[in-house]
């Protein structure tokens, strides 16, 4: 996950009261942001990778906002699975989840974006898979 700020979330109690939740982080997809966010509003991507050494480490059952390029709320996000490992170990399997279309088409994208972070990125460099869900979306 990169790009990520800080925002309030309301809750709805049962007497229409509002109380303010803690701060929920908001995201971005680190390229190609809209059409990965659009990917997850179809329900084609439930999963992304990013750099271990460079991104915060998201916590299972953590919930914050997925956004659009111009700022704008896509969805609300939970965190169900994080992976940490070497960026050669996530396989076809796992790598389909990012619905990001084949697996050599993956991970051609991926090592090409991760190279301009961290110049020498190989298939030993650590990584963050995260599977998470949309829990709503905001149009």
């Amino acid at each position: 996950m990169l790009g990520q700020n800080n925002i309030l979330a309301k809750i709805f109690i049962g007497n229409g009261c509002v109380k303010m939740k803690d701060k929920l982080k908001t995201w971005h997809f680190g390229i190609d942001n809209d059409k990965l966010v659009n990917l997850v509003l179809s329900g084609k991507k439930t999963a992304t990778t990013s750099l271990y050494d460079e991104d915060d480490i998201p916590i299972i059952g953590e919930e914050s906002i997925l956004i659009f390029d111009n700022e704008k709320k896509a969805c609300l996000t939970k965190t169900k699975k994080v992976i940490i490992t070497e960026f050669k170990n996530i396989n076809e399997e796992l790598s389909s989840l990012e619905g990001e279309g084949t697996y050599e088409e993956w991970k051609k994208s991926h090592i090409e974006y991760f190279k301009t972070i961290i110049p020498n990125f190989n298939d030993n460099t650590k990584v963050i898979f995260e599977v998470f869900e949309v829990l709503e979306k905001f149009f």
